[in-house]
């Protein structure tokens, strides 16, 4: 049985069940050569992209879990949660995602509540770190606009190599130790690809309004729950209109936006995350998912 990160059970909210070492950079997105309809995938990749971390710079980070993922339910019935089991596995591992057995401290969690905010606020009162104050406004406004669902991070900063910075009060290159201790990058050395870090997400929450789901199956809020489960994203569920096809775009005003399942552009993305070094620039990013998504496109 997972034991669950929240400090306490809070399963009480849930609604009734619902019937690494680095690469060499491929090419840069500008060098590919393209025409027609591969120019109008190309640009629709990058606009893509861009809805889904608008925020990331050029010297973040780009997260992804590096620890194990251990999942856990809220608000299904058993077989449903079989079923979100084994899709959120299946899109993970497909990825290059990690899976842990059994018996694992939960880090990823799916809830379907009719009430989001009050679970979010006996989480908080449970593990006081799971989201700032700032965060917990916008989740906090979002949900008051009527989201239909809200995706709660929080992530570290560790080595370029993945593993966690020690805290030390001794710093190399000082001769007297540091007031306070601080964490240390016991990996950095000067590289002449990537960065001196990595970041690693260390848990992950989606929380869907349990009453704005309906008409929708169970494949489709399994691989919604995927993509924003295993990512660091800031989309909007309000995304419609436009390419690239997307499974994020499941809660659009438009039925022609909504699709089954993943798409080829989703599981593009996915992969690329997971498949770029710990400590890759974030400017690969774009040419990896151009990559995946032209190599998929052809299968």
């Amino acid at each position: 049985m997972s034991k669950l990160l929240l400090c306490g059970t809070i399963m009480l909210l849930a609604s009734p069940s619902l019937a690494t070492q680095e690469s060499e950079p491929v090419n840069d997105p500008e060098t590919i050569v393209v025409t027609g309809q591969r120019q109008a995938d190309v640009e629709a990749i990058r606009e893509g992209i861009d809805q889904i971390s608008p925020s990331l710079g050029p010297t973040d980070p780009i997260a992804r879990f590096i620890d194990p993922i251990c999942l856990d339910f809220a608000g299904l019935s058993p077989s449903q949660e079989a079923t979100f089991r084994k899709l959120i596995t299946f899109r993970g591992q497909n990825a290059g995602a990690r899976f842990a057995k059994t018996d694992c401290r939960t880090n990823a969690l799916v809830v379907i509540v009719d009430d989001p905010k009050s679970f979010l606020d006996e989480a908080r009162e449970k593990q006081s770190n799971l989201v700032s104050a700032s965060d917990y406004r916008k989740l906090e406004a979002s949900i008051a606009d009527g989201d239909p669902v809200v995706a709660v991070r929080s992530q570290e900063v560790r080595t370029a190599l993945g593993r966690p910075a020690p805290h030390t009060a001794t710093i190399p290159g000082l001769t007297l130790p540091m007031a306070a201790s601080t964490k240390v990058n016991t990996d950095a050395r000067a590289r002449r690809v990537g960065l001196e870090q990595s970041a690693a997400l260390v848990n992950s929450i989606v929380i869907f309004d349990a009453t704005k789901v309906a008409g929708l199956n169970l494949v489709q809020l399994a691989d919604y729950a995927a993509m924003r489960l295993l990512i660091s994203s800031d989309v909007s569920p309000a995304w419609q209109g436009g390419r690239p096809d997307s499974i994020l775009k499941l809660f659009s005003n438009s039925t022609d936006d909504i699709e089954s399942s993943m798409t080829v552009f989703d599981e593009s993305y996915l992969a690329a995350v997971y498949g770029l070094p710990l400590n890759a620039a974030p400017s690969r990013l774009k040419s990896q998912v151009l990559a995946g998504y032209l190599e998929r496109s052809q299968n």
